[in-house]
């Protein structure tokens, strides 16, 4: 790991901070294979971009490599504007190889890649065609992702549709959302999908700012098990979301509105979190009614679950 030492060598206030005795510090060390990985280009990056992407590489916790293998996330020392300045989230899981050495009051685990701040929650989308390109296309056909990535936000919880989660609504729904008379409604039911200013991970939450608290924990202290029901609102008017993360040891499940499960949790953004759903939701009929359970549904038993009225209006 000489190329680490030299590299962070360059950052007084990080060797300070690491061999200070303040807290436990995990370190995340990449390699010198890791670093050998990098293209060579000619020119050093940024002092600021590569001080970014050390701090991306420490943990201000104690992480022994069960701790690791338990978790889903992990806090890292990189703080996120796109956060509140809250810290940016490592995703970890049972495929994490490295040996861990204890050493004094700090963990390190070495890693065969450099760890990458993540980009914006749009920017993963779109660099996934082959997950999201059905979801990329309605994003760009209402003029929904334009208006979220310029608009100012906190964090936020993207629960977002797979290719094969708008399959699932069949052909003569999906011609309709994706024509004229469907884009409201198209609209609409990406907003259910987005929440705003709170930032729900399977094992974090960082809360809105104004709330009482800011970030929980979901297991319980020294206990990796624990239970969190917690209603989000969404950004479609008056509809919120229903979310439960029931966890054992490295398990954890969420469940949406009580019947949706979330196929792949904490895609870890920099201005919030992506859960991928291979089944979209559907807000119920009436406030506190049965969801969509995944029938089929025809276009105007879909209608019927948003606010047409105020389509009609807006359309006057």
């Amino acid at each position: 790991m000489t190329k680490l030492t030299a590299l962070i060598d360059e950052f007084p206030d990080l060797v300070a901070t690491i061999n200070g005795t303040v807290a436990n510090y995990t370190v995340f060390a990449p390699t010198d294979a890791a670093f050998a990985k990098i293209p060579e280009h000619g020119e050093k990056p940024l002092k600021d971009l590569a001080e970014k992407v050390l701090l991306y590489h420490v943990s201000p916790d104690f992480y022994p490599a069960g701790r690791v293998l338990a978790s889903h996330t992990i806090p890292s020392a990189l703080g996120s504007d796109g956060l509140g300045g809250d810290a940016q989230l490592l995703r970890v899981g049972l495929g994490l190889k490295g040996l861990a050495v204890n050493f004094y009051s700090r963990i390190i685990h070495g890693v065969d890649s450099l760890l990458l701040p993540p980009p914006p929650a749009l920017k993963i989308i779109e660099l996934l065609p082959g997950e999201f390109s059905t979801l990329q296309l309605a994003l760009i056909n209402n003029g929904l992702g334009p208006k979220l990535k310029d608009a100012p936000h906190t964090g936020a919880t993207f629960f977002a549709p797979s290719n094969l989660a708008f399959k699932k609504l069949g052909a003569r729904l999906n011609a309709f959302l994706f024509s004229k008379y469907g884009e409201k409604y198209l609209k609409a039911l990406l907003e259910y999908h987005i929440v705003a200013n709170q930032t729900l991970y399977s094992d974090a939450f960082y809360r809105s700012k104004d709330s009482a608290f800011n970030m929980v924990a979901v297991e319980g202290e020294g206990v990796p098990k624990g239970y969190l029901h917690v209603d989000l609102p969404t950004l479609l008017d008056e509809k919120s979301l229903s979310i439960e993360i029931a966890r054992w040891g490295g398990f954890i499940s969420m469940k949406i509105n009580g019947f949706s499960s979330v196929a792949v949790q904490d895609g870890i953004a920099k201005d919030g979190v992506i859960h991928v759903v291979s089944s979209l939701l559907i807000p119920p009929k009436t406030p506190g009614g049965a969801s969509w359970m995944g029938e089929e549904l025809d276009i105007e038993d879909f209608k019927s679950r948003f606010d047409t009225q105020k389509f009609e209006r807006e359309d006057l």
